[in-house]
């Protein structure tokens, strides 16, 4: 007969974490235990803290079994079943100890954690609060760091940041509730404050790699890239492989302009983490930001084909947006029902731009405006003051794209004609200074030219603040090198959208949008987040001084038939949709001897197109490809076109001014939207309304009758030519003297107390 076992041995062991003794001492006690329970009991926690759930399981599961109600072994069975990954049988346990036990905290603890792993925040939080109401026994700073997690999650991070700050009371060395702090106040909008708390965690020995990566984000979120660069870097050192590192590192690169660091550094990390979508997503804007559109629609596709995370994102959108550049049509109408279905039921984000480009719908826009908002609400836009009475109004024109751009050709003349004597005129450069003729003759039209390309956030609001403007003006919107951060902090006490972003920014830190009564017809205020300010005539200026090329261009230099009409559509390719494509196609089969002028974007749009031509039963050499060129001979060639033919729901802005202004006729269709009206906006600026259609089916009969109609066609060149001196569109004097007349009204607006409010400026 064996020797009695001596129990308190065997926990003797156990406590001392002699795993092995323990587990083979319980094995022997096993036969002397009557009851099947104290033991098995044992055994199983032993296995469990040796990292053997599964038999750790079989031994709890045998004690439960002759104690079926034992809130401890429930308990212990709920976090083997964790241990597996089997996490509804796991939840299941940890309620049936508390349903024999409510009081039994070790249960509610397990209980909120395994749902807060889960991903069931709503649930986990509430038996949070269950503990904190109850005051258990064991409330430390891991609880209170999990209920901030919690918190996070569910987009809470004001309560949240409590949470982290009651763990660090608790516990000032827990290092991972520091670094949620500095994530929490990031979430507020609170950079700056996330970056000196982390520095301070770091200083005092808390720079584990989650602070350290914590404090990179704050440095990317100020725009601070070159000390973030030196985090990450920080960072890799330590941990050359954590996916955190390497995103944050290839952002930094990016936002520093060095384009081919960034990509290697992306391209290591998909290739360590060939799984994370989020890898993709980063590396997909960074090929953007490098102008690489065929690596960023890879990137976004691989993104796409991952499967999504617990927050929806955008991968399908920027797919979708970027395939468009390239006019890769693949599965095109099938992934836009995807993403406004996805949007719908918040499994998607579109973003706002996408969303102008690929659907005429202006409540959807506002909607798109709205989720990106938010993104900024925690952010506190500082009432400013007006400056003194009798002071000239000083407005301050804020772009990324002052210099050779569309949006700087068209706002030079208007800059050069303000009213020195009742305006002070600011340009604030959020993009790169090139130093061209367009960005030297706006330097030249202004009082100050302030370049804060370079300046991280916090550092540029300080420095607009000090210019004491009374109107800023957006011309990005969401577009571009737009730094939307600068206007939700306020850099003035008035602040409008205008020109560059044909959309609302569903913000409430822009108090105005400066539009038109087509644009923005009677009626349609209800899809705009800031109020509508309509100017006379078009929303758009232009430049009464353009320079162009008149006589000495040919056809044939051109690449142009010198016989047939010339159809012409400058317009971007993301704007030509393969709907729109399909009537551009059925325009040419019904002209005989026509062809399609197109600008030449990219090599892959280019072979994608003519590869969609032959695919409609079109030569594809009846589309030639209009290669960049000087501004003044671009204009001027428009001259060697018949007529312009326009996209929807993206109209032609720009480009239809450019067309315009060198004599060549636009036919359009007007849509619903902002983005798809600024065309029939122009026309009637210009005297041809009847160039403006509302059907596919009638832009296409329109199209056809004018090609086939020299004399229809000749005269309404003739009535463009003519117009050019006597309509409003390139009446740039009188547009100029419009808009400060708008801009007085907001101002005295404001001085008088009142808030903002739409007006027709007459």
């Amino acid at each position: 007969m064996a020797a009695a076992v001596d129990l308190r041995h065997c926990m003797a062991l156990h406590q001392a974490g002699q795993l092995d003794e323990a587990i083979l001492c319980y094995r022997r006690a096993l036969p002397q235990d009557s009851t099947g329970i104290q033991v098995n009991r044992l055994l199983g926690l032993a296995l469990f803290a040796k990292g053997d759930a599964a038999e750790a399981l079989k031994h709890l599961r045998a004690a439960l079994a002759r104690a079926p109600r034992e809130p401890a072994l429930l308990n212990d069975i709920g976090n083997a079943l964790r241990a597996l990954g089997r996490r509804a049988e796991a939840e299941q346990a940890f309620r049936g100890a508390i349903a024999a036990n409510p009081g039994f905290a070790f249960a509610q603890f397990n209980l909120a954690d395994a749902l807060l792993e889960a991903g069931r925040h709503a649930e986990a939080l509430e038996v949070y609060r269950t503990i904190l109401m109850r005051r258990f026994d064991g409330i430390d700073a891991d609880f209170h760091n999990n209920l901030g997690t919690c918190l996070m999650a569910l987009d809470r991070p004001q309560e949240a940041l409590t949470a982290f700050t009651a763990a660090l009371k608790t516990d000032a060395t827990h290092v991972a509730a520091a670094a949620h702090a500095g994530a929490a106040l990031q979430r507020l909008g609170r950079n700056s404050e996330s970056v000196a708390f982390l520095r301070e965690t770091a200083r005092r020995g808390g720079a584990t790699m989650q602070v350290l990566a914590t404090l990179g984000q704050g440095l990317l979120n100020l725009t601070d890239y070159a000390p973030a660069l030196e985090v990450f870097d920080e960072v890799l050192r330590h941990q050359p492989d954590l996916e955190r590192g390497l995103t944050g590192r290839g952002l930094a690169l990016s936002g520093l302009r060095r384009h081919e660091e960034a990509m290697a550094t992306l391209d290591r990390a998909a290739a360590l983490y060939p799984a994370s979508r989020s890898v993709q997503l980063v590396s997909g804007n960074i090929r953007l930001a490098a102008m690489d559109a065929e690596g960023a629609v890879a990137a976004f596709a691989r993104a796409a084909a991952l499967p999504a995370g617990s927050s929806p994102d955008a991968a399908l959108a920027l797919l979708m947006f970027n395939r468009l550049r390239l006019c890769d049509w693949t599965d095109a109408a099938a992934t836009r029902q995807a993403i406004l279905a996805g949007f719908a039921n918040g499994t998607q984000r579109l973003p706002p731009f996408e969303a102008l480009c690929i659907a005429d719908d202006p409540a959807l826009h506002l909607r798109c405006a709205n989720q990106y908002a938010r993104e900024y609400q925690p952010l506190r836009r500082a009432a400013l003051p007006l400056g003194e009475i009798g002071r000239r109004i000083r407005i301050g024109y804020v772009s990324g794209e002052l210099r050779e751009h569309a949006v700087g050709h068209l706002l030079a003349r208007l800059l050069e004609l303000h009213d020195r004597t009742a305006f002070e005129v600011h340009a604030i450069s959020l993009g790169r200074m090139t130093g061209d003729p367009v960005q030297a003759r706006l330097h030249a039209a202004v009082d100050g030219f302030h370049d804060v390309s370079a300046m991280p956030d916090d550092a540029a609001v300080a420095h607009l603040r000090g210019l004491h403007l009374d109107v800023a003006i957006n011309l990005n919107g969401y577009t571009g090198d737009s730094r939307t951060t600068l206007f939700a902090q306020g850099i003035a006490p008035v602040q409008a959208l205008f020109l560059g972003y044909p959309g609302t920014m569903g913000a409430p830190f822009m108090d105005y949008i400066l539009a038109d009564t087509i644009t923005v017809p009677p009626g349609a205020e209800g899809f705009y987040a800031e109020k509508v300010v309509r100017l006379p005539g078009s929303f758009m200026p232009t430049d009464n001084l353009r320079e162009i090329t008149i006589g000495g261009l040919t056809r044939a230099q051109f690449g142009l038939p010198e016989h047939g009409i010339v159809f012409c559509c400058f317009n971007n390719t993301h704007k030509i949709l393969p709907e729109a494509f399909d009537g551009l196609m059925r325009i040419l089969a019904a002209t005989p001897g026509s062809v399609l002028w197109l600008r030449e974007e990219n090599a892959a749009a280019t072979r994608n197109l003519r590869a969609e031509a032959a695919a409609r039963g079109i030569d594809p050499a009846r589309l030639v490809m209009a290669a960049r060129v000087d501004h003044a001979d671009h204009l001027g060639r428009h001259a060697l076109a018949d007529l312009f033919l326009d996209t929807l729901p993206y109209n032609a802005h720009t480009t239809a001014c450019d067309a315009l202004g060198a004599g060549l006729p636009v036919l359009t269709r007007i849509g619903e939207a902002f983005a798809g009206r600024v065309a029939a906006s122009l026309l009637d600026a210009v005297g041809l309304p009847e160039m403006v259609v509302d059907s596919q089916a009638t832009f296409e009969a329109r199209a056809i009758a004018l090609a086939a109609d020299p004399a229809a066609l000749g005269a309404i060149r003739a009535r463009l030519a003519a117009a050019l001196d006597d309509q409003p569109l390139f009446d740039t004097p009188r547009y100029a003297r419009a808009i400060e007349r708008a801009l007085r009204a907001m101002v005295d607006r404001h001085r008088a107390g009142e808030a903002p409010e739409a007006f027709l400026v007459t």
